[in-house]
């Protein structure tokens, strides 16, 4: 059950964060740009010490589609991701940031120190 709500999760954040990139990566240049990047990074490496790499998937699967989609013209000839420099940079940034927080080594994410599978706690070590 843990491992379809880490799964869900993770792909409404996706969409979530594609949204928002969308949308805020035009304010304010070139911090809205910078911001948005740090969005995605920020959320990749969230989800992928959460929950691991079917995480990452589950958010990379809707972050991309709805990119996909805002970066064509809708039904009145209008778009979200335009093809001009910013939106070339939310795009190729974007997924730069991704590919960043997937090479991230896990032992800097927390996630390489043995636990205790009763409490979740580092082992202690005993002098003897």
């Amino acid at each position: 059950m843990r491992r379809a709500i880490e799964i869900v999760v993770s792909a409404i954040l996706g969409a979530i964060v594609a949204i928002v990139g969308a949308i805020a990566h035009r304010s304010y240049p070139p911090f809205g740009i910078i911001l948005s990047v740090l969005l995605v990074l920020m959320a990749v490496i969230f989800v992928r010490t959460w929950g691991g790499w079917a995480a990452v998937i589950a958010f990379a699967i809707p972050f991309a589609a709805l990119s996909f989609v805002f970066a064509r013209p809708g039904p009145g000839g209008s778009l979200l991701i335009a093809g001009d420099s910013l939106g070339y940079a939310w795009l190729y940034a974007g997924a730069a940031a991704f590919v960043i927080a997937c090479v991230v080594p896990p032992r800097l994410l927390g996630r390489g120190r043995p636990t205790l599978p009763a409490t979740g706690e580092a082992p202690r070590v005993t002098s003897a």
